[in-house]
This record gives C-alpha cells, sequence and structure tokens, in this order.
C-alpha cells in the first residue's frame, strides 16, 4: 500500500465496516498481489534482456574432431579466424570470435574436438 493510502474506512477502532464485511480494503489485495507479480515478472523479464544485452552470449561450438567446428565459425565470422584443415586435431586453443547477431553482442568458441 502506498502511504496516501488508508487502511481502516474512517473508524477509529480498526474493526471491519458493517455494509461490506471489510472487503473494501481486504478485497483489493488478491488483485493488487496479481498486478505486483505481474510487474515483477515484466521487470525480470526486462532485466534478462538487458542483462543479455550488456552481457552478450558465450557459445561454444563443441563436436568430434574433423567435422567442421572451424569452418563453421570462419562461416559465421565471415572470415579466416580459426585454421581449417583436413588433418584431425588442428585446433588445440579455443579461437573465440565476436559477432553481433540482431544487436546482441555474440562470442563464438571454436574448441578442440571431443573425443570419446
Amino acid at each position: 500500500f502506498g502511504d496516501d493510502e488508508v487502511l481502516d474506512d474512517d473508524e477509529d477502532d480498526g474493526s471491519m465496516g458493517a455494509d461490506d464485511g471489510g472487503m473494501s480494503i481486504w478485497g483489493t489485495i488478491p488483485p493488487r498481489m496479481t498486478s505486483l507479480r505481474t510487474s515483477m515478472e515484466r521487470h525480470l523479464s526486462d532485466a534478462s534482456r538487458g542483462e543479455l544485452l550488456r552481457d552478450g552470449l558465450r557459445v561454444a561450438i563443441v563436436g568430434r574432431p574433423n567435422a567442421g567446428k572451424s569452418s563453421l565459425l570462419n562461416l559465421l565470422a565471415g572470415r579466416d579466424a580459426a585454421i581449417v584443415s583436413s588433418a584431425p586435431g588442428t585446433t588445440r586453443d579455443v579461437v573465440e570470435v565476436m559477432l553481433d547477431l540482431g544487436g546482441v553482442r555474440c562470442t563464438l568458441l571454436d574448441t578442440a574436438g571431443v573425443r570419446e
């Protein structure tokens, strides 16, 4: 409740109103709680989007050796950011490329192949 709202219907003893069973005050609580919950969910959703826009995404490209992970990274980057070879095991360190995907900063990570 805000500071400007009256809670006791002008009755000094705090008893419920005789004509409405006290619902003039208490009956407003469930709709206000629903409104508050909706506002909180909207804020949290916006906060998540804000965090996403601020921090961006980190996406690791993971797969078997020689599966085309580096080729995919190069294609998405639009340049030769990672070495591509027909020999398995060419990528040994993680190669990072920063992209703007629809206004969202995205860091793509090309990883070494995962072996069983």
